[in-house]
């Protein structure tokens, strides 16, 4: 159940580096509640300071990562789950329009629910989440099943309380407005488009018309990163993507087409990263895919 769904609710930590959580992305779509603590979020190339029981819903893809303050408590509630595992259940259902707001407003930040709303929807959280919890502990089939059920039924009502937001009128989020804000926004745009040439800081602040050590300190000071780490996820989260998707890509294209001069300088930082080497990365996503599609086989048998 874990490649299906996960889920913390209030989860708390105390933040003592600004090198808190990494750049990441993945598959499944999240719904992200904040609930307290100093924080900003930053998606894609766009930066939120995060106010209590603002919501994020995602599809996973884009490069994210929350950047709390050092010192303080970060108060989170977290759902991830696959499409691909409920999408079939929605069609059976007829009601696969509960995922639209994922695909179209994905990346959306909400802010102002409505108390009433906001307990439902906190409250359904809090109860996949304990599902969740006796369902990795679980070692009987038929008690897996049923709870498999219940966590399903529960994400469903979830889904169904975030559509109705949706077709609410949306609350405008303003986003940080600051100078260094904007010229951080327009070196994360530039670089995710431009992430597979060969880049240096140099080519980059010329390109940006933008003086390269004042690049390089006010990038460091609004997301924590380096503009040569987040590069180099960049290239990374494509690499798994080409990995995962192109089987039959050679390690080289694979390395070529996500930035790297070659193969044995990107399998050495892959390697690094990821704690596996590229191609057992991909025959390991070759086997969860295959075992995902018979799960989601089995869901469909068993509605």
């Amino acid at each position: 159940m874990c490649e299906k769904i996960s889920s913390h609710y209030r989860y708390v930590d105390e933040v003592h580096s600004t090198q808190f959580l990494d750049y990441h992305s993945h598959e499944r779509y999240e719904i992200y509640l904040f609930h307290s603590g100093s924080c900003q979020f930053i998606i894609g190339d766009h930066i939120y300071d995060l106010q209590e029981n603002d919501m994020i819903i995602m599809n996973g893809l884009t490069l994210h990562r929350p950047y709390p303050k050092k010192g303080t408590l970060y108060e989170r509630s977290v759902i991830e789950f696959s499409s691909e595992w409920l999408k079939p259940i929605l069609n059976r259902l007829n009601v696969a329009e509960l995922l639209d707001p994922f695909n179209l407003l994905s990346n959306t930040l909400f802010r102002g629910v409505d108390q009433e709303g906001l307990a439902e929807i906190k409250e359904l959280m809090r109860k996949i989440d304990v599902v969740d919890i006796k369902l990795t502990e679980s070692s009987k089939k038929s008690v897996e099943n049923r709870l498999e059920g219940e966590v399903t039924t529960l994400l469903i009502q979830l889904l169904f309380k975030i559509y109705e937001i949706t077709k609410m009128k949306q609350v405008d989020i303003p986003l940080v407005k600051s100078e260094k804000d904007i010229h951080v926004n327009r070196i994360i745009s530039w670089i995710d488009n431009h992430f597979d040439n060969n880049l240096n800081l140099d080519s980059i602040a010329n390109e940006l018309n933008i003086s390269k050590y004042y690049m390089s300190r006010i990038f460091k000071d609004i997301t924590g990163y380096t503009i040569m780490q987040y590069m180099m996820s960049c290239r990374i989260n494509r690499a798994k993507y080409l990995l995962e998707v192109y089987p039959d890509k050679t390690i080289l294209e694979v390395a070529l087409e996500s930035g790297f001069e070659n193969s044995s300088h990107f399998s050495r930082f892959f390697r690094k990263q990821v704690s596996v080497t590229p191609t057992e990365y991909r025959n390991s996503r070759v086997l969860t895919h295959t075992q995902h599609r018979g799960d989601c086989q089995s869901s469909i048998q068993l509605n």
